[in-house]
């Protein structure tokens, strides 16, 4: 049976993560990118104590050891932050003052932020809420990530730790392991819009949509692969992905020939046999259907920077 890790790993290894900055309260250091606004990925981590959390002007409680992800662009989110504020103290209800005691009584929270261009987004990335919990209990069940946590907690203790290259590898590590954990904890009752990636008939046709767009891939061949009737098929997947699978197919073939175009100098022929089309008349009504402007736009702005 087809797992979401499957699934999931088909859409991150083309969002193409990139970890941006990393913050720790407990720790003078700090890295972050000038334009640290325009990163499209957040986590936060109590690694210490109880943290509270401003999530939109409502608190969120995270209990020591829990992972918060917020999925889609965060840039409104540190917008609204105190600038004069580092990360992620910036993002706590009640930021821990400085302890004239003890420090490590104070609770301890690492940020991270990741980019991802959101242009050449896969469709799918839409339909993950904008907060998403991994508790404690998850995460110690999964050594992969609790070990990644652990040692990040562990490297910020070091005077170097914010020049290891090797960090940001870590941070997408973090990022992809929790996001998984996040779906697959996700109360099967609850309409988050996770539910596609939950029902095993939808993701499996997800899942050979996001491996094999650059093929045929009809509705006969989808149904097969869900082992669905093609009406059955077409009915189902609109009720949870919130549209039909061709159109979520075209809505992939064109942020995947958004990101060659913008990326590579292929011509616009072998991007659209790339990405599955017949003609590059087929991916031009596709690119004004779905992004609004046609693929000589989408090249044009990208020469232009």
């Amino acid at each position: 049976m087809l797992e979401q890790a499957d699934l999931l790993i088909a859409l991150l290894t083309r969002v193409r993560l990139e970890a941006r900055f990393l913050c720790d309260t407990a720790s003078p250091q700090r890295w972050q990118e000038p334009h640290a606004a325009g990163v499209n990925g957040l986590f936060v981590y109590a690694a210490r104590g109880r943290v509270e959390l401003d999530d939109g002007g409502r608190p969120l409680v995270l209990q020591e050891g829990e992972l918060a992800l917020f999925p889609h662009s965060v840039a409104e989110r540190l917008g609204r932050l105190e600038v004069s504020m580092p990360l992620p103290d910036a993002l706590l209800r009640a930021p821990a003052a400085a302890s004239a005691g003890d420090p490590t009584s104070l609770p301890r929270v690492l940020c991270a932020g990741l980019h991802y261009d959101a242009t050449s987004a896969m469709p799918l990335c839409r339909l993950f809420p904008p907060t998403m919990i991994v508790d404690a209990a998850a995460i110690a069940g999964a050594p992969m990530l609790s070990h990644a946590l652990r040692g990040l907690s562990q490297e910020l203790e070091r005077a170097a730790a914010l020049r290891n290259p090797v960090l940001l590898r870590a941070l997408e590590l973090i990022y992809s392991l929790g996001l998984e954990l996040a779906v697959a904890g996700v109360d099967s009752e609850r309409d988050d819009g996770t539910s596609a990636l939950r029902d095993p008939r939808i993701a499996r046709c997800l899942y050979y949509m996001y491996t094999h767009f650059g093929e045929k891939c009809s509705l006969e061949e989808l149904a097969a692969h869900a082992g669905m009737s093609k009406s059955a098929l077409s009915a189902r997947f609109n009720a949870l992905v919130g549209e039909p699978p061709a159109r979520h197919l075209a809505r992939i073939r064109v942020a995947e020939a958004r990101r060659l175009l913008r990326g590579t100098e292929l011509s616009q022929e072998a991007v659209a046999q790339q990405v599955g089309y017949a003609s590059v008349v087929g991916m031009h009504l596709a690119f004004r259907s779905i992004a609004g402007e046609t693929p000589g736009a989408t090249r044009r702005r990208a020469e232009a920077g």
